[in-house]
């Protein structure tokens, strides 16, 4: 059984989920590289396969026995990781540049991070789903209600009905094509089911229970088939973006000036 509590399930390390993947992580809140994501933790974690209004009492006793002066540490031994920064030219001269791992480190040095991750959404790759649902889920919490983020949070509803395409080479891990086979279906819907975590904390973070339980309008579809569930997720997304919308448009925050193009996050 997979521990949902180490390095490759945390939003601070956007990169991987669990099998899928770069190589290597890398974490946002330590700056440094996760060799050993599978098997370390912090205190610091926070879930990517739970939305943070319901994994909030998980991480604080998980908070509490890995105190913040350890840093990042093995789970159950609790010994230190090494400490190893993010180095492109090193990446290079080793052949082991990473282009998912890249874009990570280079997001953790932009300023303008809202634009990034708007030119980041709506790609096929699964880990760029993964990477870009983690970003937006951090934004977002970092921003809390000061920024109404709207924007962001339909894009990212509109990426569930783009179809994802994924390949062997996608697994950071050593499997069969009879595994990949196996896995494929259980990791698509997941990685679906990541966004739509990101949408919920967006509602969390409003107090806006329709947007909050959105999970609610899939009615039972995540025991459909892949095609099943991937067809009632499209076909759920105008509901769900105009949940976004009505909500914005109630708070006077939905584009209140249409002359005007600025950030908004």
């Amino acid at each position: 059984m997979r521990n949902p509590y180490t390095c490759d399930n945390c939003i601070y390390n956007p990169s991987q989920y669990f099998d899928i993947g770069s190589k290597v992580g890398y974490c946002l809140k330590c700056s440094l590289l996760l060799k050993s994501s599978s098997h370390t933790t912090c205190h610091f974690f926070k879930r990517k396969d739970l939305p943070l209004f319901l994994s909030q009492e998980g991480h604080k006793e998980h908070a509490g026995d890995y105190p913040e002066s350890k840093g990042i540490v093995f789970y159950y031994s609790k010994h230190p990781e090494q400490e190893i920064k993010y180095s492109e030219c090193h990446a290079w001269l080793t052949n082991t540049f990473d282009p998912y791992l890249h874009e990570v480190a280079i997001y953790h040095r932009s300023e303008k991070k809202w634009v990034y991750l708007q030119a980041f959404l709506s790609s096929r790759n699964p880990i760029k789903h993964i990477i870009s649902s983690s970003f937006i889920r951090r934004y977002i919490q970092q921003c809390g209600k000061k920024n109404d983020n709207y924007r962001l949070v339909l894009s990212m509803a509109n990426d569930l009905k783009e179809k994802i395409s994924m390949q062997l080479e996608d697994f950071r891990i050593e499997i069969t094509y009879e595994e990949f086979g196996e896995l494929k279906e259980d990791y698509l819907k997941e990685i679906i089911l990541l966004k739509i975590y990101g949408i919920q904390e967006y509602g969390s973070i409003l107090e806006d229970d329709k947007i909050m339980w959105i999970s609610d309008e899939l009615n039972g579809a995540l025991l459909y088939s892949w095609k099943e569930f991937f067809s009632y997720v499209q076909q759920i997304v105008p509901v769900v973006q105009n949940y976004i919308i009505s909500s914005a448009k109630q708070r006077g925050t939905f584009f209140p000036d249409s002359d005007s193009f600025e950030e908004m996050g």
